[in-house]
Parts: C-alpha cells; sequence; structure tokens
C-alpha cells in the first residue's frame, strides 16, 4: 500500500530535480511566475481595454489595436534582450535580473493606470525594454544544472507558466473592469470607474515585488563582475566593446561548427511565434460574435479556458514530459511537439459547430483539444530551451539566451501585426477564406521547426562539455587491463601530439611517459647524470 501511494505522488514529490539547489532554483521560479502573471492578465482583456478606450466599437474590430498592444512589449525586447544578454555574461546575472524585475513591477502599476490607449502602449514598451529576466532566467538554469536534470529543469520553466497562466489568467479575467463585473461591490466608485484594468495590476505588481525581495537576500550571483579600478566611463566602453565583440562572434558562428546554437535560437523563435499567432488569435475567436463563426465570449469565460490550458501545461510538465524525454530524447520530443501542436490548429474553430448542442458537449470538445495543444506545446518549448543550453558552453550563454529572446520578440512582434488583421479579414468570407483560413496558414510554423531540427546532430541531446585544458581519449577498460597484465605500467591513453612536451617535462627521468603513445614522440629528453634511475618516481 506504501508503495502503491508512493508512486502516485512521486511526481509531486521529484518536482525539484535531484542534484539541483533548490535555493537558487526558487526565487527564479517565483520571477518566472512573475512574468507569466503579467502577460496573461494583460491578454484576458486587451481586447475590452481597446473597446473601452474608444479605438474600435465592436469587439470583432479589436484585433488589430489588440496586436499593436502585443507588439510594443516585443518590439522592446527585440531592441534590449540581446544587450541585456551579453550583460549579463559581464557584469553578473544578478543585476540584471533585479533591474529588469523592478521595471516590470514599475511598469505594472503604470499600466494600471492608463488613461489612453497609447499611454497603455508606452507602458508595455518600457516593461519589455527594462525587461530582461525570461533569458537571463535560462541562462542561471543552465548554468546551475547538468546532463541528468537539464531537460526537467527547463521543464519547469513550462511548469511555473501553467501556475502563472492559472492565476494570471484569473486575475485579468475576474478583476477587470469591477464595476461592471461586480457593480454592487464596486459600483459608484470613481476610482475604479476611471481606472478599471487597475485592481489586476495592482495584484500582478505585488507579486512581482515579492520575487525582487527574495531574489535579492536569496539568489546568489555565478558570474561574478571582475574588479577593476577604471572609471566608470571605462567600464562602459569595454561593456560597449564586448557587446561588439559578442556580435561578431554569434555572426562568426553561423559559418562555423558551432552553428547549432544560431539554429536553436531560430526554432525558438518559430515555436514562440507560432504560440504567438494562436493566442493571439484565439481570445479573438472566442470575442467574436457567433454570427461569424465566434462564440460571444466574455472576459469571465476566457479566464476559464485560460485556466484550462494551464491545467494542461501543469499535467504535462508533472507527468508526460520527463518520461518521454527519458526515452527518446529532447530532440525527438521537439518534434513530436512540432507536428503534433499544428494538427490541432485547425480543430479551435471547428468547436463553433457544438455550440448548437449546449455549453455542456461545446466544452467538451473544447477541453480536450485544449489539453492536447498545451501538452505539444509544451514539449516544443521545453526541449528547445534545453536544445539551446546544450548547444554553447557556459560563457556564451548568457549572450545566446538574450539572442534568442530577441529573435522571438522580433517574430513575436511582427506575427500579432500580421495574425490579427488578418483574422479580422476572415470572419466576413466564405470558406476556405473564412476563419479557418488563418489558422491553416500558421500550421506552416510547426513544419518549419521540424524540418530544421533535422539538421541537429544527435549528441545536442546531452550539454557541451567544458574546456579542460587538455583533449584527451579514454582507452577502453578492457584494453587498460591488457595493457596492465602486459607492461606492468599504468594503462596508455592517446594524448594530442602538442600536449606530449608537457608529459615529458614532468617524467624527465628519460624513460619512455607510460601516458603517451610513443608513435607520436619526435623528441627525448635526456636524463640528467646526477641522478640514478632508482631516485625518480614517476
Amino acid at each position: 500500500m506504501y508503495r502503491f501511494f508512493e508512486i502516485l505522488l512521486s511526481p509531486f514529490t521529484n518536482i525539484f530535480p535531484k542534484g539541483f539547489p533548490v535555493s537558487k532554483l526558487i526565487p527564479l521560479l517565483i520571477l518566472q511566475i512573475c512574468e507569466s502573471f503579467v502577460g496573461n492578465s494583460i491578454g484576458s482583456y486587451s481586447g475590452f481595454m481597446v473597446m473601452d478606450f474608444g479605438m474600435v466599437s465592436e469587439t470583432n474590430d479589436a484585433g488589430f489595436y489588440s496586436g499593436l498592444l502585443s507588439a510594443s512589449f516585443q518590439l522592446a525586447q527585440f531592441i534590449s534582450s540581446f544587450f541585456l544578454g551579453v550583460l549579463s555574461d559581464n557584469i553578473g546575472r544578478r543585476p540584471i535580473l533585479l533591474f529588469g524585475s523592478c521595471g516590470s513591477f514599475i511598469a505594472t502599476i503604470m499600466f494600471g493606470f492608463s488613461f489612453n490607449f497609447w499611454w497603455a502602449v508606452v507602458c508595455r514598451f518600457i516593461s519589455g525594454f527594462v525587461n530582461g529576466n525570461i533569458g537571463v532566467i535560462k541562462t542561471f538554469m543552465g548554468e546551475f544544472s547538468n546532463k541528468e536534470n537539464r531537460a526537467q529543469v527547463f521543464g519547469l520553466i513550462g511548469l511555473t507558466n501553467g501556475f502563472g497562466m492559472i492565476i494570471g489568467s484569473a486575475l485579468g479575467g475576474y478583476l477587470a473592469r469591477p464595476c461592471i463585473q461586480y457593480p454592487k461591490v464596486f459600483g459608484g466608485i470613481t476610482f475604479f470607474e476611471t481606472f478599471p484594468y487597475i485592481l489586476p495590476n495592482i495584484v500582478c505588481a505585488c507579486f512581482t515585488l515579492i520575487g525582487v525581495v527574495l531574489s535579492f537576500f536569496y539568489l546568489q550571483e555565478t558570474k561574478p563582475r571582475e574588479k577593476t579600478t577604471d572609471p566608470w566611463y571605462i567600464d562602459v566602453l569595454t561593456i560597449i566593446k564586448k557587446v561588439y565583440q559578442r556580435m561578431i562572434a554569434i555572426f562568426k558562428m553561423a559559418f562555423s561548427k558551432e552553428y547549432q546554437g544560431l539554429l536553436c535560437c531560430v526554432m525558438y523563435g518559430i515555436i514562440g511565434t507560432q504560440a504567438a499567432v494562436l493566442w493571439s488569435i484565439i481570445p479573438l475567436l472566442f470575442m467574436a460574435s457567433d454570427e461569424v463563426g465566434g462564440f460571444g465570449w466574455g472576459t469571465d469565460q476566457m479566464g476559464n479556458f485560460a485556466m484550462v490550458s494551464a491545467i494542461g501545461i501543469i499535467v504535462t510538465q508533472m507527468f508526460i514530459y520527463r518520461p518521454v524525454v527519458n526515452k527518446i530524447g529532447v530532440l525527438w520530443t521537439n518534434r513530436i511537439g512540432s507536428i503534433g501542436s499544428v494538427s490541432m490548429f485547425p480543430l479551435f474553430p471547428s468547436i463553433h459547430y457544438l455550440s448548437k448542442y449546449g455549453k455542456i458537449v461545446m466544452w467538451c470538445g473544447i477541453v480536450p483539444i485544449n489539453l492536447f495543444t498545451q501538452m505539444t506545446n509544451q514539449f516544443c518549448f521545453a526541449s528547445v530551451m534545453a536544445l539551446i543550453a546544450n548547444s554553447v558552453k557556459s560563457d556564451l550563454l548568457g549572450t545566446l539566451n538574450g539572442l534568442s529572446q530577441s529573435m522571438v520578440a522580433f517574430l513575436r512582434m511582427v506575427a500579432p501585426l500580421g495574425s490579427t488583421p488578418l483574422f479580422a479579414w476572415s470572419l466576413g468570407n466564405q470558406f476556405p477564406l473564412n476563419i479557418y483560413f488563418p489558422f491553416f496558414c500558421f500550421m506552416a510554423f510547426g513544419f518549419i521547426d521540424f524540418f530544421a531540427s533535422l539538421f541537429l546532430p544527435k549528441s545536442i541531446n546531452f550539454p557541451k562539455e567544458e574546456s579542460l585544458g587538455k583533449e584527451y581519449k579514454q582507452v577502453p577498460e578492457e584494453e587498460m587491463d591488457n595493457n596492465k597484465e602486459k607492461d606492468g605500467q599504468s594503462p596508455k591513453i592517446d594524448t594530442e601530439k602538442e600536449n606530449i612536451k608537457e608529459e615529458q617535462d614532468v617524467a624527465f627521468s628519460g624513460k619512455p611517459s607510460p601516458f603517451v603513445e610513443q608513435k607520436d614522440v619526435d623528441f627525448e629528453i635526456p636524463l640528467p647524470e646526477h641522478l640514478d634511475d632508482e631516485e625518480i618516481e614517476l
């Protein structure tokens, strides 16, 4: 009986990977949850915000401005993420993380006090510009993890996103426009009538503040800054120079054997774009009227849908993702996720036809489709983050994560500007150019990601080995035993020719070194005359 409950509860008791410092992991996960809070809470009510600010008169027309609001955040992240990643490689991870969290706290409060649409756009831009947390968090996790627990560590990012989606979507759906949703409680309060979206943003900002405090006291630096006595402006010039050098190094990487890092960044951008376009048009599909194939939902029902999505993420990360990765590897997990996710795209607009059978039947169709979509999305996201961490060594990890975040931010910025107007245009058309058309178009992202993964080697399933100064090849165990029996000496180890001199300097007795393949030796070091062989120990 005890064994039964042990197996049943193992996903909960083994959430934290073995060998990973939990005291360092918890602050990172809290900050990741805070990031998810803010993004998902805004997504629940952005379409209604556009209407309240008078940009459009009907929910069917809210797509363009809603996409513009989302694109402002992505534009700012595209501009700053790479440079923040390089800075984290030079001045440390911790200051960049704290700076971004404080900036997110201030920008969230400012967004809640938006008095018109363009002020909201500016606040989202500021939030994206100062906030490089996602890339730095992934860098932290990559440095703390190893080949045994790396896949599980990056899977935790998806798990925290799931919790953030549950709480953030609920906050946005249930706390936005309180005077309209809860007139008996908030009706007549001028403050909430003037700022109908302040309540969810205050709550999100408080969560962010908690993450900042915990990170300040408990998160330790993994890459401390080198001490210098130079004036501050010399330090700034040095950092600018290093940014330029890193840009050149990344460019050269594309034409070398290290191309895998850039290819993984491209795959991350494709997956992020696919998710961005899907979740930018799904709320519009649910808001659209029943006459054009929509659902006519409000913020509370969209909050319920987001909570179902979050449940799919949590179930995947706790019960499914880790066994799949252990069985087939990170690379094939990504490929399965790519194909599986696009297969769900055309099913979302088809749910509309179930509405005539009642809400229960409709939700019976929504829930499994949504859960499977979230499972495959998590396969893609968690695996590609592990692939990025496996593609380079630690000294370039912050830069590469910053580059990947800039790349996905650019694509996420461009995609909603095209996807939301395309969806709005499709509402009045006939099949196949009706609401199905955008979903068919965006299936291409999954196929591109799958095709790109075919160019990655199998070795990317594991982390790159750090440079040890000497590269050597271990002799098989059987051969070592044979050498011992035959020669009565230590086993031979293959060594590169340029490293032989160092071995000979240590073993200067004139005898053949047992650690060097003699066929590669092209010089000898004579034995000093005043020493006997017996006086020298190898």
